[in-house]
Formats: C-alpha cells, sequence, structure tokens
C-alpha cells in the first residue's frame, strides 16, 4: 500500500510540474514520426529529422529506437522541447 501511495504522489508531483511548466510556455506544436535516434542520458530524440529535448521524469511510456510516436512540444531558445510523447494512432 505504501509503495503505491509514493509512487501515485510521485506521479502527480511530476505531472504538476510538468504541467506548470507547460501552460507558461504557451501551445504546444505537433509532430508525427518514428524515432531514429535516442540518448537516454542526454535526454534528447531525434523523430524524423527533428531533435527534441525531453524531461524523463514526465516522460509516461517506456520509449525505443524505430517506434512511431506523437510528440507535443513548445520551441523555446531555439530548442523543441517535447511537452508529451504519445504512440502515433
Amino acid at each position: 500500500m505504501k509503495k503505491t501511495i509514493k509512487k501515485f504522489a510521485g506521479v502527480a508531483l511530476a505531472m504538476g510540474a510538468g504541467v506548470t511548466a507547460a501552460a507558461a510556455a504557451g501551445p504546444s506544436l505537433e509532430a508525427k514520426g518514428r524515432i531514429e535516434h535516442m540518448n537516454p542520458r542526454g535526454h534528447y530524440l531525434t523523430v524524423g529529422n527533428q531533435t527534441y529535448r525531453y524531461d524523463p521524469r514526465i516522460l509516461g511510456m517506456d520509449i525505443h529506437r524505430g517506434e512511431h510516436v506523437r510528440v507535443l512540444y513548445r520551441e523555446r531558445h531555439g530548442h523543441r522541447y517535447a511537452v508529451q510523447i504519445l504512440p502515433a494512432a
């Protein structure tokens, strides 16, 4: 029971931080494609020919190279920051 509560609290905290940062940045853009390259240590991935930085704490799924995804992102200071990465429909 304690483990479930801790996990839920961690997810809620991460989602709250992500939502706050996302809301401050304005509307998000969308891209679809196949993951060409991933760098989990550097926290970035390449979909098609575009590179996106992401926060692994708010990434809600286990993704791998070659998967088709939909990336919701924001552009700030010349970089693309993934807000959400979802399986492509």
